[in-house]
């Protein structure tokens, strides 16, 4: 080995900052621009604008559109409905799919491949395909669930027709189409855990509830989080398409919510501005909501 003596080692070179690092950013920087943000001032302006989609001018009327919404019966109640499609992709986009991760664990031989490819089969399919499957299997005269019900001495619910049972009706087909990628996410991140930790709780005495409470969920927080993050960001996503096959937003606009409300109001009734205030409106809230939900886990969430 060459011996070094008398001599001061330059240090190392750091990397040039300025205007360089700025041209590798660039390109993203210029789609959020121009797809995100610009869009999203766009929409922010548009919400206090008077137009119809038709005439070449629009006409500003500050708050008004806001005060519309508020003042409107019907808004509440889609606000509300669109709570209760979040609360159901919780439980079907996110505890379901822990809980299947966590039996197909317990499963050997090939038998889990099977599982995952089975659960994860419906992600593959379209969207308007799965929901015209579905409204299918609904119909209350003809369809294969009436038939079975039937043959077993029962009467089948007109479930898309009846105010009562129709959001969960939609609600299923939307959970039971992306159940697979949340499942496979969740089953990743079980997998991922070291063995040698499971197997050194397991030697003091860990099993059961308090394996999964202590050992696990501790040790998933950063999957859990994106989990719980994508099914409540992506809830009325996942509903719109089959909001759209299946009801139009009803029976008397008890399957609506905000996203499918602000479509109905832009390019069905050709109101816009009030459209532009609704987007605004579920901007700020799922922005909130995110925020909050980072803000109270990431307390708890342990990562690296």
């Amino acid at each position: 080995m060459q011996r070094v003596t008398g001599q001061t080692l330059a240090p190392a070179s750091r990397p040039k900052e300025g205007w360089e690092t700025f041209l590798f950013l660039a390109p993203g920087l210029f789609f959020l621009l121009v797809f995100v943000y610009l869009p999203l001032l766009a929409n922010l302006a548009l919400s206090f604008m008077d137009w119809n989609l038709i005439r070449s001018e629009a006409r500003f009327v500050g708050l008004e559109n806001y005060r519309i919404l508020f003042q409107d019966p019907a808004f509440a109640q889609t606000v509300r409905q669109s709570l209760a499609y979040m609360g159901l992709a919780l439980v079907g986009n996110f505890l379901f799919p822990l809980g299947l991760a966590l039996l197909t664990l317990q499963v050997r031989g090939r038998w889990p491949e099977v599982y995952q490819s089975l659960l994860f089969a419906p992600t593959v399919a379209a969207v308007s395909v799965a929901s015209l499957v579905w409204l299918y299997l609904y119909l209350p005269a003809a369809g294969p669930l009436a038939q079975v019900l039937r043959a077993v001495g029962l009467e089948a619910p007109p479930l898309l027709t009846d105010p009562r049972t129709a959001l969960p009706a939609v609600a299923l087909v939307a959970n039971w189409k992306f159940l697979g990628f949340h499942y496979l996410i969740a089953l990743a991140g079980l997998k991922a855990i070291p063995r040698e930790v499971m197997e050194a709780a397991r030697v003091d005495g860990a099993e059961g509830l308090s394996l999964l409470r202590h050992v696990l969920l501790p040790l998933l927080g950063p999957v859990l989080l994106f989990l719980l993050l994508s099914a409540l960001a992506s809830a009325l996503e996942y509903a719109f398409v089959p909001v759209e096959v299946m009801t139009q937003g009803g029976p008397f606009g008890r399957t609506n919510h905000l996203m499918y409300a602000v479509y109905q109001e832009a390019f069905r009734f050709f109101r816009a501005g009030v459209a532009a205030a609704e987007a605004v409106l579920l901007t700020l809230g799922l922005g909130v909501l995110i925020l909050g939900q980072l803000w109270l886990l990431e307390k708890r969430v342990p990562h690296g």
